[in-house]
């Protein structure tokens, strides 16, 4: 191939085909092929004749001179460039690639033009700007045995590797470092970099190649060069606009002189700067490096036109993101100012705040963790305070039929404690809704009051860390023993103690709160059905919810009190709950109904004030409030937690119907109701279904 770079296109230049009878073009393309013959090799006259007879001989004229041609054949649905020649005096107008755009303009219908030339004849970056991009080497035939570089244009047809476009989340480019880590066995990032071809981003990734990668892989002068070429032989090369790239270019020189003047200092530099221009101009939306120099000089500027320059790890999570947008929106924790969402891409630095430095955590073991969880495809959620700042985190993944913890954190902020015990009860409801009947907690850098949270909350501390029972089953003591006894061999740990049909109170209760949600119905533990108004069921157990957030205390606690007249019937603890929220409301309001479950810890009868100052950052009434409630100054306070919001309301009709067929009345309680046990089994899991 004789040609050079071209860097402008002239209006003077015309394109034509020759036909076999027009012996002075045909003549004049000929005389312009000897003359490069030590590059585009001998070609019979013949080849020419028949060329223009069959159509594939382009001409490129000013006025009437012939100052280049391209000579093709098809085949296999190919195009196959012969000869890409330029006269010497007219090239950089721009004329190979009038050629070429003809080419691949009239052929388009073909996959693609394919074309060969020697390694030593230096022309790799011509291919390159002409949009074509490496697909292999082979030994040539000269006496040097110097390779011959198979160069391929592709027309964009899809084929069997090709991605869906309707499904295809993200197209990324990669940078050299990125190719080698995919290519050869031990890189320090390779693991990283192997993620991108994990099985689950199939169809929601594409991995494509930029000019920039294609000049990085013709400059390698080792054997290394056909490896990466042969990898990246998978990966689609994008064009980009050549006049928007130019005007990136400059634009990203005038971002990177006022850091550093001489930048771009050599020829790495100038890679980085083309290897973002090109994604850029190309419209892609990652570019994906190892090289933190990289995104630190062009992270900012790249962002401005959609770029996002990421890591790996963060590529992984970033596709999260879009695959699962609901998840990374803030929700509301508990109804309060505090948001809970996934992390995001580039997180990891606000993660910083939540490090243990008293276990001797360093910055970069924890980043390292971070990292490694967003491979292993861990779920990793935030908790943020309503000024926005990160105060707790914890990533959870579905391992073997156990919900593995690699990261629990909270920062050491006031509310440490409460946060602690709501994200443990969160785990137990995530392990619950994913059907995994153990916790295991693998953080071996635990904040000091998940530790001390999780060791009050029933957790068994073991060599690894801390471990718990889920057990989601409503029944008899001999098939709670049986689906726990199923969930230790399936989680390799200790089988639970046996357990016996009339269990103690006290014993049931215990069970029933360290293996929550099971319940034993069979035990002597008690139930009671408690009315509650729907105006103090908001604020209370948030349901039904408000537009204004409950206070931060109440409604990240997992601990509240009810206040109540001592008379009438008095509930002994510890026993179970049921919530029937009466109808009406101020702000929203719902038909009457069974809402929650709940585990009654404690009954306290005792005068106003001394129940109100101790209680009072766990209820809602105020000091009047409970003074009305009280007879003769005393009042009453439930003391109760765990409390599990139903899914659906257990309505009044289904109350009724529940309580006939266990022979009881169906009126709406106006007092604590005693329920027997086959009943409230009957409502609780009415309100699960």
């Amino acid at each position: 191939m004789s040609a050079k770079q071209d860097d402008g296109i002239s209006e003077s230049i015309r394109l034509g085909r020759p036909d076999s009878q027009d012996r002075d073009a045909i003549g004049a393309a000929i005389q312009l092929g000897n003359a490069a013959r030590s590059t585009l090799g001998h070609m019979p006259f013949s080849a020419y004749d028949s060329a223009a007879d069959k159509g594939v001989l382009l001409l490129a004229y000013c006025d009437d001179l012939v100052v280049g041609y391209a000579l093709y054949a098809l085949a296999r649905r190919r195009v196959r460039l012969s000869h890409l020649c330029v006269d010497p005096v007219w090239r950089g107008q721009g004329i190979a690639r009038l050629l070429v755009e003809e080419i691949s303009h009239r052929h388009h219908d073909h996959l693609g033009i394919a074309a060969r030339c020697r390694r030593d004849y230096g022309l790799g970056e011509m291919w390159i700007s002409l949009d074509f991009s490496q697909r292999g080497e082979r030994p040539g035939r000269s006496t040097s045995g110097e390779p011959l570089i198979d160069w391929w244009r592709d027309h964009g047809h899809p084929n069997l590797l090709s991605a869906d476009a309707e499904t295809v989340l993200v197209r990324a480019a990669i940078d050299m470092n990125v190719l080698r880590d995919l290519t050869e066995d031990g890189r320090t990032n390779a693991d990283e970099s192997q993620a991108l071809l994990a099985p689950h981003l199939v169809g929601l990734l594409e991995i494509v190649r930029t000019a920039a990668l294609n000049t990085e892989i013709d400059r390698m002068d080792s054997d290394l060069r056909a490896r990466c070429t042969d990898r990246a032989q998978s990966f689609p090369t994008v064009r980009s606009d050549h006049g928007l790239r130019g005007r990136i270019v400059d634009e990203l020189r005038q971002h990177t002189r006022p850091l550093d003047p001489r930048d771009p200092k050599d020829g790495r530099d100038w890679l980085d700067l083309h290897h973002v221009a090109d994604a850029i101009a190309a419209g892609l939306n990652v570019l994906v490096t190892n090289d933190r120099e990289l995104t630190r000089i062009y992270g900012s500027v790249a962002e401005r036109h959609g770029l996002r320059i990421l890591r790996p790890a963060d590529v992984v999570v970033h596709i999260d993101e879009l695959a699962h947008a609901e998840a990374y929106r803030p929700a509301s924790l508990q109804d309060t100012g505090y948001v809970e969402r996934r992390l995001r891409s580039g997180e990891n630095q606000s993660v910083e705040a939540l490090r243990n430095s008293t276990t001797n955590e360093r910055p970069k073991d924890l980043q390292a963790s971070l990292k490694s969880l967003a491979l292993s495809r861990a779920q990793r959620f935030g908790i943020y305070q309503p000024t926005g700042d990160l105060v707790a985190a914890y990533a959870t993944l579905d391992e073997a039929g156990v919900l593995r913890v690699p990261l629990l954190r909270v920062a050491n902020r006031p509310l440490a404690d409460t946060l602690a015990r709501q994200l443990l009860f969160r785990l137990r409801q995530q392990a619950r809704q994913s059907r995994l009947a153990v916790i295991r907690i693998a953080d071996s850098h635990l904040s000091s009051q998940i530790r001390l949270a999780a060791m009050n909350d029933g957790f068994h501390e073991s060599d690894d860390g801390f471990f718990c029972y889920v057990i989601d089953f409503v029944g008899p003591a001999s098939d709670v023993e049986r689906v726990a006894n199923s969930a230790a061999r399936v989680a390799g740990i200790p089988e639970p103690v046996p357990l016996r049909s009339g269990m103690p109170t006290v014993a049931a209760a215990e069970l029933e709160r360290i293996w929550w949600p099971a319940k034993i119905t069979d035990s002597e533990l008690p139930t009671y059905l408690i009315p509650i108004q729907q105006s103090y069921s908001t604020q209370l157990l948030g349901v039904p919810g408000s537009i204004l957030p409950r206070h931060e205390v109440l409604g990240l606690s997992r601990e509240h009190v009810y206040y109540r007249s001592p008379g009438g019937t008095r509930p002994q603890a510890p026993a179970r709950l049921l919530w029937y929220m009466s109808e009406g409301g101020h702000i929203t309001q719902q038909p009457a109904g069974i809402i929650a479950c709940s585990q009654l810890d404690a009954v306290v009868t005792a005068p106003v004030d001394e129940l109100y100052d101790r209680f009072q950052h766990l209820g809602v009434w105020d000091r009047n409030t409970v003074q009305q409630a009280a007879r003769e100054g005393i009042a009453q306070a439930l003391r109760f937690t765990n409390t599990e919001i139903f899914p659906r309301a257990v309505p009044r009709h289904a109350l009724r119907r529940i309580a006939t067929e266990h022979g009881r009345p169906g009126n709406a309680p106006q007092q604590p109701t005693h329920i027997p046990a086959a009943m409230f089994a009957a409502l609780y899991q009415e309100g699960r279904s």
